[in-house]
């Protein structure tokens, strides 16, 4: 996403994330937040994100969660780092299909911040919950934009 694209601050954590380095970080896109709340896609990859069954690596669902719970807790100017992860798997889901992250922040402390992510398949079922503990280590300015027009 080019600078001038960026119009609300939906758009500006989606460019953030896109500079991620972590290899499959590009298949992720930001879809919606307000502060304290982020939602994204994560489109899985039938070649790179299997396990021997065939089904979707529990990785790829952990990873995840950990990316939309600390972009979660970045919404509200807090550069974080995690300290604990946890999670639950509900059901598999099937490499090559496109999966719904949703972070939100339970407590927003100074020191630590503490999350909840759920990720849902293309259906909407609840494939993988998660809760996280976080780390801040800084403050993070968030420019001065709408979440959405």
């Amino acid at each position: 996403m080019k600078k001038a694209e960026i119009r609300t601050l939906v758009d500006h954590f989606d460019h953030v994330r896109a500079q991620n380095t972590y290899e499959w970080a590009k298949d992720i896109r930001v879809t919606g937040g307000d502060p304290g709340h982020i939602e994204m896609t994560f489109t899985t990859d039938i070649r790179r994100h299997a396990n021997l069954r065939g089904d979707l690596h529990g990785a790829v669902c952990a990873g995840f969660s950990d990316s939309v719970m600390g972009t979660a807790c970045f919404t509200l100017g807090k550069s974080v780092v995690t300290l604990e992860l946890k999670g639950n798997f509900m059901k598999a889901v099937k490499p090559g299909s496109v999966l719904r992250g949703v972070g939100r922040v339970e407590h927003n402390g100074k020191r630590t911040m503490v999350t909840t992510g759920r990720i849902y398949d293309e259906v909407g079922d609840l494939v993988y919950m998660a809760s996280g503990t976080f780390y801040v280590i800084d403050t993070y300015e968030l420019p001065e934009l709408p979440w959405r027009l």
